[in-house]
C-alpha cells in the first residue's frame, strides 16, 4: 500500500488514547487503484472509549473535513432514511438527532423498557423504529445443564415504532416469537443470559422488518402486520440448508436484503477455525429452502473481529466495510475500507492503535445533511455552524479588490481586499479620458506624454476647377491618404499626440498653399471636433447651398452664395452628350444622343427605366427579320 493522505498532528498519550480535540487518521490507496474513494463522505465515529470518541467524516480525496472529540457521543453515527443524521448519547441512554451543525436538535428514548444502542431508524412523517432491552426471566430447560433449575434471568429482545409525539404505534418482543434456547452462544450456567443480541434491523418495502441475532447467528424476517416470524436464515433452527460447508456466518452484524432474494451482512466469524472476520453476500432461494455464497470479503489482513463491524452495497456496486474491532497490522486502530464493484480494493481509512468503530458508512455528496464552510476562527469567512471543514479567506490571502489599477491585492488584517496603487513618482499611460490609449490606472494631472487623439479631418473641393481623382494631408513629412466624403469633400483621420500641428493637403499633386494649423494642449478633455478646410480658403467650409432642393445643396455648406445656379451647376455625367467637367452639382439637363451608346434606352430620355421596359412587351411575339 502507498499512503496518499495523514490528517492530524495529534500525537496519542503513553496509553495509546487521543486526549487532544482530534484522531490520527491514515488513508491508504491500493496501487493502481486511483487516489480517491468513490462519489461521497465516509462516516464512523472511532474510539478508544466512551468519553473519548471521535466522530470522522471523511471525503472522497481521503481528507478528513471532520474530526473532533465528542465525548459520549457519537456511537452509530449513521445517516437515515429521512435524511437526518443521528447518534447515540451513551452518558445519558438517549438517542440524539442532529442538525447541519452536528448540533443536537432533539432525542429519542424507548418507551417503558430500556434502549438499546445497537440500532435506530428514523423513518418518514416523524416515525421512529428503536430497539429496546429488558430482563425478564425465561424457562431454559432444554439448555441449561441442570434441569432442575431452569430459569434463567435473559436480556429480552424488543422492537417499537413511535409516531411524530412519541405515541407507541407497533411493538414485538422476541421471546414471544423466538425460544431463547436458540442461543447458539450462550453461558447456560451463567444467571445472566444475553440469548439474542440484537444488534442491527432494517425496515423492507413492505414494512417487515428484517433483524440480526449476533448471538444467535441468526437473521430473521418479521411481518410487521402479524410480528410472526416469515422466514428465518442462520442457526440451527434455520429455514435454509448453506450450499456450500464452511459458508456460514457466525455472529453476523448489519444484515440488510439488496433485493427479495439478496442478502450482505458483516460475518465476525466467532468460532470458526480460523477465526476471520469478512463482508459476505448470499443468494437465498425460497423454493428449494437453500442459501448460496456469491461473494465475500476477507479482513484485508487476515484479522478478527471479535465484535461490532458493518457491510453497505454502494451506488455502482462498490461495498463498504467497517471492520468492528478487527485491527490493521500496520496502525493496530480499527479501519473502513472500500470496495469497488468487482471486489478489488481501492483504499481504507484506518484508526489508531486500540481505536475501534461499530459502524460505517457512506453517504452520496449531495446527501450529507451537514454544512460546510471555514472552521477557522481567524479566518476572515469563519463559519460557526459549519459542521465540515470548507474553503477559508486568511489574512494574507490573494483577492481581486475590483480595482483594476492596484496590484499585489490581498486581504489585509481587517479583512478587506486591498491593492497597492501606481508609484506617484513613476507614473505610467495616459490620463487624459478623450484620448484613445487612455489608461483609467495612469495618475491623474500628469502628462507622460503618451497620449493619442483621433482627429478627424475633412476637405472641400468645390472651389477648384474639376473635382479630384485623390487627396492627402501632410503632416510633416507624413502623408495620410483621404477617402471620398461626397459632395465634393474628403475625409479622413489621424492619431495625433499632445502639442501644435501644421498641415497642408496636397489634391492630385497639387499642394494647398493655406498652410493650417491645430493644438492640442493636454489634456484635451472635451470632445475633439471635425476640423474642417476647404481647399485654396483660410475658410473651414466652401461656400455652397443650404437648400435641400437646390442643385447646389450641399450638407457641408456654411453659407447660400451658390444657390440659383452658376457655372458650379451642370450635367455631371461622363456619358451625357452635354456633360460639364467643371460642374460639381448635377442640375437634371442632361442630354444622351440617339445613336447605339445605350441601345437599352428605348426611348430616348437618356435613362433605362421602367418606360424602356414596358415599350419592350410591346414588341414580345414579334418575328425579326
Amino acid at each position: 500500500m502507498v499512503t496518499m493522505l495523514w490528517v492530524g498532528v495529534f500525537s496519542p498519550n503513553p496509553s495509546g488514547a487521543q486526549t487532544s480535540t482530534g484522531i490520527d487518521l491514515d488513508v491508504l490507496f491500493e496501487p493502481g487503484m486511483g487516489d480517491a474513494f468513490s462519489d461521497g463522505y465516509i462516516i464512523a465515529a472511532p474510539r478508544f472509549s466512551s468519553n473519548l470518541t471521535f466522530p470522522i467524516i471523511v471525503a472522497s480525496s481521503g481528507e478528513a473535513v471532520h474530526n473532533e472529540l465528542n465525548p459520549f457521543r457519537g456511537f452509530n453515527f449513521d445517516l437515515h432514511p429521512d435524511g437526518r443524521l443521528a447518534w447515540y448519547w451513551t452518558q445519558n441512554g438517549l438517542w440524539e438527532i442532529l442538525d447541519s451543525s452536528l448540533q443536537v436538535t432533539s432525542t429519542l428514548d424507548f418507551i417503558g423498557a430500556d434502549p438499546d444502542y445497537h440500532d435506530l431508524e428514523l423513518l418518514g412523517e416523524g416515525r421512529s423504529l428503536l430497539l429496546g432491552q429488558e430482563i425478564v426471566v425465561a424457562n431454559v430447560a432444554d439448555s441449561v445443564p441442570d434441569p432442575a433449575n431452569p430459569n434463567r434471568s435473559i436480556i429480552d429482545c424488543l422492537l417499537q415504532e413511535q409516531d411524530s409525539v412519541g405515541n407507541v404505534t407497533w411493538f414485538w418482543r422476541a421471546s414471544d416469537h423466538i425460544p431463547p434456547t436458540w442461543c447458539t452462544h450462550c453461558n447456560w450456567n451463567s444467571s445472566l443470559l444475553d440469548p439474542y443480541h440484537h444488534n442491527a434491523f432494517q425496515t423492507l418495502d413492505n414494512g417487515d422488518v428484517l433483524l440480526c441475532l449476533r448471538n444467535m447467528d441468526l437473521v430473521v424476517r418479521i411481518s410487521k402486520s402479524t410480528g410472526l416470524i416469515v422466514w428465518a436464515c442462520g442457526g440451527p433452527f434455520s429455514d435454509f440448508e448453506f450450499a456450500d460447508q464452511g459458508t456460514e456466518f457466525k455472529h453476523p452484524h448489519d444484515a440488510q436484503m439488496l433485493d427479495d432474494n439478496r442478502l450482505l451482512l458483516f460475518d465476525n466469524g466467532t468460532d470458526k477455525q480460523p477465526p476471520i472476520s469478512r463482508g459476505v453476500e448470499y443468494l437465498l432461494d425460497f423454493e428449494s429452502g437453500t442459501v448460496t455464497q456469491v461473494e465475500e470479503w476477507i479482513h484485508p489482513n487476515g484479522n478478527y473481529a471479535s465484535s461490532q463491524g458493518s457491510i453497505q452495497r454502494l451506488v455502482g456496486g462498490g461495498t463498504l466495510i467497517g471492520w468492528g474491532t478487527g485491527s490493521s497490522q500496520q496502525f493496530g486502530g480499527g479501519m473502513v475500507t472500500e470496495y469497488d464493484a468487482d471486489g478489488q480494493l481501492i483504499g481504507g481509512v484506518y484508526f489508531p492503535s486500540n481505536h475501534f468503530s461499530y459502524r460505517a458508512r457512506k453517504i452520496a455528496s449531495g446527501a450529507l445533511p451537514v454544512i460546510q464552510g471555514c472552521r477557522d476562527e481567524t479566518a476572515c469567512d469563519f463559519n460557526p455552524d459549519a459542521a465540515i471543514d470548507g474553503p477559508c479567506t486568511l489574512p494574507g490571502t490573494p483577492c481581486d479588490d475590483g480595482n483594476p489599477c492596484t496590484v499585489a491585492d490581498i486581504i489585509d488584517a481587517d479583512c478587506h481586499c486591498e491593492g497597492i496603487a501606481p508609484n506617484a513618482d513613476a507614473p505610467v499611460g495616459c490620463s487624459d479620458p478623450i484620448a484613445v490609449n487612455f489608461d483609467p490606472c495612469a495618475l491623474s494631472d500628469v502628462d507622460d506624454g503618451s497620449c493619442q487623439y483621433a482627429v478627424p479631418f475633412r476637405v472641400d473641393a468645390t472651389l477648384m476647377d474639376s473635382l479630384p481623382d485623390g487627396m492627402e494631408i501632410q503632416v510633416g513629412a507624413d502623408a495620410l491618404q483621404m477617402s471620398s466624403g461626397g459632395f465634393g469633400t474628403w475625409t479622413g483621420e489621424l492619431l495625433l499626440a499632445n502639442g501644435a500641428w501644421t498641415y497642408q493637403f496636397v489634391a492630385d499633386g497639387v499642394v494647398d498653399p493655406v498652410q493650417r494649423s491645430l493644438s492640442l494642449t493636454w489634456p484635451v478633455g472635451g470632445a475633439i471636433e471635425e476640423q474642417r478646410s476647404c481647399f485654396g480658403l483660410e475658410s473651414n467650409a466652401c461656400p455652397g447651398c443650404t437648400d435641400p432642393d437646390d442643385p447646389a445643396f450641399s450638407p457641408f455648406s456654411e453659407d447660400d452664395s451658390r444657390c440659383g445656379g452658376g457655372s458650379w451647376n451642370g450635367c455631371t455625367l461622363p456619358q451625357a452628350d452635354n456633360y460639364n467637367p467643371s460642374a460639381f452639382f448635377d442640375d437634371g439637363t442632361c442630354t444622351f444622343g440617339s445613336d447605339d451608346a445605350c441601345p437599352m434606352d428605348l426611348d430616348g430620355d437618356g435613362i433605362v427605366g421602367i418606360s424602356d421596359v414596358l415599350q419592350l412587351l410591346t414588341y414580345f411575339g414579334s418575328f425579326c427579320d
